[in-house]
């Protein structure tokens, strides 16, 4: 006997009518476009952080002017001519620029900007300052001082001989000859006041690597060392030459370390000139 051929189509679900399954449809499509765009966000988030680079730290720049007294001390000396009775009694001050007010404070043994307590002034300068007034102004005559021409070319002079002592060419963080870099253990040679590189301190450095025993200075020829140099000689680029001593480099730095001036004196004032 036939059998009739069920003829009717099943449906996903007949109970439902066409327009709520493509409303239910439709999200679903939805969620998936919103989380491939929120994966995209996240790696793109993730590879624009990897390819931006770090901003280096801003040049330190010179601050001032600023004004200190040469020396705690005022310097007596004997003037030339009239049998050496007349004598010259000179208290200086200084108008300068430097990266850092305390450097000079350090320097002077006063108190740095917003201390109290002054330090010790560096014996090495105020032995070098008072030589050096001593000499320059024994070859002056009560007319030098009296004119007041002279007397300004006297003081321009003092100015372009202090300047050495006043700022030292100095390795990173330290302040004077005596005084070595806190990050590299670099000190600055036994010869460097002979040193004619006297650039500024964050313009200039010393690239050097102590595990292969090698420095230079700037863009000038590698030197090799032996780690025993205290007067080691290094050059420029264009010939300019100092000298540092590498007998307390950490063994394992490797890395630039600044080297040069902290500042530079613009002019020289009378604080005490008095003649007898």
């Amino acid at each position: 006997m036939a059998t009739k051929t069920d003829t009717k189509q099943k449906t996903p679900d007949a109970s439902k009518p066409k327009g709520d399954q493509a409303a239910e449809a439709t999200p679903s499509k939805a969620k998936l476009w919103i989380i491939g765009a929120a994966i995209a966000c996240v790696a793109g988030a993730g590879a624009a952080f990897t390819v931006v680079p770090k901003k280096p730290d801003p040049k330190p720049q010179l601050e001032g002017p600023f004004v200190a007294k040469l020396s705690k001390e005022d310097v007596q000396v004997n003037l030339a001519g009239e049998n050496g009775k007349r004598y010259l009694v000179l208290g200086l001050n200084a108008e300068y620029f430097a990266y850092d007010e305390s450097f000079v404070a350090a320097r002077l043994g006063n108190a740095a900007a917003g201390g109290t307590t002054p330090g010790v002034e560096d014996p090495l300068y105020t032995a070098m300052l008072k030589d050096l007034l001593v000499r320059m102004a024994s070859r002056k005559t009560r007319e030098h001082v009296e004119d007041p021409v002279q007397m300004e070319a006297f003081l321009m002079e003092i100015r372009a001989k202090v300047e050495p002592l006043l700022f030292p060419v100095c390795i990173g963080d330290s302040v004077g000859p005596q005084h070595a870099d806190g990050k590299s253990g670099l000190r600055v040679g036994e010869s460097i006041m002979d040193s004619t590189m006297r650039g500024m301190l964050h313009d200039h450095h010393l690239e050097v690597s102590a595990p292969t025993k090698t420095i230079r200075l700037d863009q000038g020829p590698p030197v090799a060392f032996t780690g025993d140099e205290r007067d080691l000689k290094l050059e420029g680029e264009n010939g300019e030459y100092l000298f540092v001593n590498v007998t307390g480099l950490d063994p394992k730095f490797v890395g630039n370390v600044p080297i040069g001036v902290a500042g530079h004196v613009r002019r020289i004032y009378r604080g005490q000139l008095l003649m007898q």
